[in-house]
């Protein structure tokens, strides 16, 4: 099986060895295979596992709290706001990548 783990590090934006990236195609290999024999398994007569519990919409209505005094002192030092929200640096660029320009 041809894996591409090199492509698969770039996108990742990883660097790799020549040797990490034969240890790394070895290991995605036999996770591969491993897929490959679970899907040969008969599970014709197995239930279908949706969830590990019986409950059902275990939903919590929303409630508004007020905001902790703490909360409100950290807020009032911060330098930078806009329209009651907290102003912070673009983390990535309208090109895509990092906006600090690193990689």
């Amino acid at each position: 099986m041809d894996l591409k783990v090199d492509y698969i590090a770039k996108l990742a934006r990883v660097k790799l060895t020549s040797q990490e990236e034969k240890k790394f195609s070895k290991d995605l290999g036999n996770i591969l295979d491993h897929f490959k024999e679970l899907q040969e398994l008969d599970t014709q007569d197995i239930r279908p596992l949706t969830g590990g519990t019986d409950l059902k919409n275990s939903l919590r209505e929303d409630k508004e709290h007020a905001l902790r005094q703490s909360t409100l002192d950290y807020t009032k030092t911060f330098p930078n706001k806009e329209n009651g929200f907290l102003k912070v640096p673009p983390v990535f660029s309208a090109e895509g990548g990092s906006a600090s320009g690193g990689e």
